[in-house]
């Protein structure tokens, strides 16, 4: 009797450090990092932007990251060094927010490491998720303007009568990489979109779909996108196109607002 209670408390110990173990598993996410705190210190130069593009594109970091830390101090970790830890999460919510990361900064990598979960400090990620598109311009000073689309949705939480928000889009985000692939600079145009909204003095139905996206010789990106309202009233406009255009100045990226044309109008009887 006695050698079974042994036997069984031993079988609880080793079930209780097993689960331990499987709770301190955790994914580091590190963007960038050096020998030396001071050139470790000197790369957060380039943070400024990207992490303006981060946060656009629905990426939300904790308040105290990026976070530059010695390797040393997080489990699992390759010692001898200083990194920027972007954040720690679990095995499972780690790879999209990694995917998203390595989007917008290629250096970014991840590696396996033991911290508790109550420890763990991961990025949240809102929406839907940033997708890369073939599109891109290489200027001749060599840096690259690349295209990146992220669907949003607008829901009213709680309709009031005769007022509500069913809407979406498809967000075009203009990114320019330097020689080194850093960010330097960004803007963004609506471009699939389908809004179906009324805020109490009639309702509001249209459908725009992006028909051309092209890189000009001048070193700009065109969006065209055809719009067809669903109903109108004598004289309303019914359809148009609509022309942004985005371009690169120095490190600055700017998008015109819609150039609207060839505009199409209700028929009164």
């Amino acid at each position: 009797m006695r050698s079974c209670i042994i036997a069984l408390g031993l079988l609880t110990l080793l079930g209780s450090s097993r689960a331990g173990a499987a709770g301190n598993k955790a994914v580091a996410i590190i963007w960038k990092g050096a020998k030396t705190q001071a050139d470790a210190e000197a790369k957060m130069v380039s943070w400024g932007d990207l992490g303006k593009v981060l946060e656009k594109t629905g990426l939300k970091l904790k308040d105290d990251q990026p976070k530059l830390v010695q390797s040393k101090t997080v489990p699992g970790l390759k010692p001898g060094f200083w990194v920027w830890l972007l954040g720690v999460c679990a095995p499972d919510e780690a790879t999209p927010i990694v995917e998203h990361f390595k989007l917008l900064s290629p250096e970014t990598y991840s590696r396996e490491v033991k911290v508790p979960a109550k420890k763990q400090s991961c990025p949240q990620r809102e929406g839907a998720a940033l997708e890369a598109r073939e599109e891109s311009f290489k200027l001749p000073s060599g840096e690259t303007l690349r295209v990146f689309t992220r669907e949003e949705r607008e829901e009213d939480a709680e309709e009031e009568e005769g007022k509500w928000n069913h809407g979406s889009l498809t967000r075009y985000h203009f990114v320019l990489f330097g020689k080194d692939g850093e960010v330097l600079g960004a803007t963004d145009a609506v471009g699939e979109e389908d809004v179906d909204k009324s805020a109490g003095d009639g309702p509001t139905a249209y459908r725009c779909d992006v028909t051309s996206l092209e890189a000009s010789k001048e070193g700009t990106f065109i969006l065209t996108r055809s719009c067809h309202a669903r109903a109108g009233e004598c004289g309303a406009l019914m359809s148009a196109d609509e022309v942004v255009t985005v371009k690169v100045n120095g490190s600055a990226v700017s998008a015109s607002a819609p150039k609207r044309q060839n505009p199409q109008y209700a028929e009164c009887d």
